[in-house]
């Protein structure tokens, strides 16, 4: 199976990895995948749009497609409106939706943060984002995947958000096998 992953630094980061940290679970999990990442850490949903065909368009087509993005959008220094996020996000799907029959993509919230280290986001935001999400997902027949909310119900949030930067945002091996997990279960029924 090909898959192309995208998005944000969630998506990109190695985090000590010689490669992406979420292709380094993935490829565990699933030992025959083929993975292709053009995650761009810094994204938010309108940098993704205007960089659309580089990102997964002229991509060579995979089996399927996972985004995660909001991450930046959601954060108060440089916020998109919530408004303004999911119209880009409706763009993103209405463009890619030519290229990807709705089964073969999940759509994934943000992640959950440890409020105490990041002071830009906090979970109740993050959660506004990820139904904004979810809405779209909905609306295209796109799966969707809440990495927040399984986040959280994974129990010590400050551990599961503890990664190189210590940051409460950008997580380590914890946080990337709840995202594996929850891309392998979609992937199985996708």
């Amino acid at each position: 199976m090909r898959l192309l992953l995208t998005g944000d630094s969630i998506i990109a980061r190695n985090e000590g990895k010689e490669e992406p940290h979420i292709n380094w679970n993935l490829k565990k999990m699933l030992p025959d995948v083929e993975i292709e990442n053009t995650a761009v850490s810094g994204s938010n949903s309108g940098a993704f749009f205007a960089r659309l065909n580089e990102l997964v368009l002229s991509v060579k087509k995979c089996d399927n497609l996972v985004i995660l993005l909001g991450t930046n959008d959601l954060a108060t220094h440089k916020q998109v409106p919530l408004t303004q996020f999911k119209q880009n996000m409706e763009l993103i799907c209405s463009a890619i939706i030519c290229a990807y029959y709705p089964p073969h993509v999940l759509l994934v919230s943000p992640p959950a943060v440890d409020e105490e280290k990041q002071l830009v986001r906090d979970n109740a935001l993050v959660g506004e984002y990820a139904e904004a999400v979810e809405k779209v997902a909905k609306e295209y027949h796109f799966r969707y995947a809440d990495l927040c909310q399984a986040m959280l119900d994974a129990g010590d949030i400050k551990k599961i958000a503890q990664g190189m930067k210590n940051d409460g945002l950008h997580f380590g091996d914890a946080g990337y096998e709840i995202l594996a997990k929850l891309i392998v279960e979609n992937l199985k029924s996708m």
